[in-house]
């Protein structure tokens, strides 16, 4: 992807590359879980195309993007989880000797999802790297992965992309849509995110239930709210989604209904309008965001939806 090869993480690879001095392993660390292996892809097409070059490297590049070059290798298979079987699985691997590159790359997508036994089993691998070997992690959490491991990958950390690039992105993506720079806006520098919220009517059903939220919020409402993102993921999803939809109504306060973008139902977003001043629902946006920080910085999820929904609830 375009936009990727313009991040820092992509640049200190590709400068590593250039210098002759990759490590054996690299963590990127990115909450877009719909473009980690994405970006993971491009990254393997740098490594393996280190050293080649016209022809050759083209070839390779486009390989390894078609999942076919021998001697990069990609886990979990599509629509599976990496237990400790596969890695032991790659691991054998590991030792048999590249068939046309002067290394092996091995790429895992998605360690936030392996088990503590399953990482323990490639952190033996991480300590003791074979020779002409690079993996490239990617993880949607740093949390989610062990210390160890952490410790013994050189860290790649890519949280967003500036609003303006993102903004460039889906025009190139959606050229015939006017709304994208309030997509861009609301995306939370995030591609997979913009991509979700411009397919717009796949998200009407969770942004009608957050309309209903905020139309029948109450301190007993909260708790059961807040047990419902069971991970940093889904709460990402969830704050994101609620941010559009308190932008809805913020929208409808403003008297600017064509600039609505939720997809949630209409009459209901009328109804909650009536009941948050603009003020109140400037301040909620700002809340959200406040939210999002503290998840980041690894604060508890249910609370940290908690306190966000009892701000809202009391700046009314």
């Amino acid at each position: 992807m375009d936009i990727f090869r313009e991040s820092k993480a992509y640049r200190i690879v590709a400068g590593d590359a250039a210098q002759g001095r990759l490590s054996h392993a690299y963590l990127l660390l990115c909450p877009d879980t719909a473009n980690l292996g994405a970006f993971l892809r491009e990254l393997a097409a740098v490594v393996v195309t280190d050293g080649l070059a016209g022809a050759e490297a083209a070839r390779a590049a486009r390989l390894v993007a078609e999942d076919r070059y021998p001697d990069c290798r990609f886990f979990p298979a599509a629509g599976e989880k990496c237990g400790v079987a596969e890695v032991k699985a790659m691991l054998e691997e590991c030792y048999i000797r590249p068939v046309e590159n002067r290394r092996k790359v091995f790429v895992l997508s998605a360690v936030h999802e392996m088990l503590a036994a399953a990482q323990n089993k490639l952190l033996k691998v991480l300590e003791e790297p074979p020779e002409n070997v690079v993996f490239l992690l990617g993880s949607a959490s740093e949390y989610a992965v062990l210390s160890t491991v952490r410790s013994r990958t050189k860290r790649l950390d890519l949280h967003s992309f500036p609003e303006r690039d993102i903004e460039a992105y889906l025009k190139e993506k959606y050229p015939t849509r006017p709304d994208v720079k309030e997509l861009a806006a609301l995306s939370g520098g995030l591609p997979g995110r913009a991509d979700e919220l411009a397919a717009g009517g796949a998200l009407a059903g969770e942004c009608d239930r957050l309309a209903q939220l905020m139309l029948t919020l109450s301190p007993a409402a909260i708790p059961a709210e807040a047990r419902r993102a069971q991970g940093r993921e889904e709460a990402a999803r969830m704050l994101s989604l609620l941010r559009l939809v308190c932008r809805d109504l913020l929208m409808l306060r403003l008297g600017r209904e064509d600039l609505l973008l939720s997809g949630a139902d209409g009459q209901t977003l009328a109804r909650v309008a009536r009941r948050y001043t603009e003020a109140a629902l400037v301040r909620a946006l700002g809340r959200i965001g406040q939210c999002e920080r503290e998840l980041r910085a690894n604060s508890v999820v249910p609370q940290s939806i908690e306190a966000l929904l009892h701000g809202i609830l009391e700046d009314q």
